[in-house]
């Protein structure tokens, strides 16, 4: 079953800029985590995708910030077969990920409230 995309839109777009910011980080991360869980998890990691582009088309509406994230993401959706296909691959996006979850959740400011 697909997701309701325009439900995931409005529910995103209900909540904080900071909160935005940490769903995003979260999803970033979750993209590596069932990236890394094998083949047969590609499939969650390609709907995560799919999100994680969401979330920024929207927040680079307000913040030109995001562009350069939001071409990364669109660039592994196009080539999402040669990623998958390729271990190297596979861990280059993986470790991409993980940078943009650190940008993104430094961005948020959520940190700073756990210290």
């Amino acid at each position: 079953m697909m997701p309701d995309w325009n439900l995931i839109e409005k529910s995103f777009l209900r909540l904080s800029r900071q909160k935005q910011l940490g769903e995003l980080a979260s999803g970033l991360s979750r993209f590596k985590g069932w990236l890394l869980l094998g083949s047969v998890n590609h499939e969650v990691a390609s709907v995560i995708l799919d999100e994680s582009i969401l979330y920024v088309s929207l927040l680079q509406q307000e913040n030109a910030e995001f562009n350069e994230l939001h071409k990364q993401l669109l660039s592994w959706r196009h080539n999402w077969l040669t990623i998958t296909g390729l271990e190297a691959e596979l861990l280059k996006v993986a470790e991409t990920s993980a940078t943009w979850t650190d940008k993104v959740l430094s961005m948020s400011g959520l940190l700073e409230l756990v210290k």
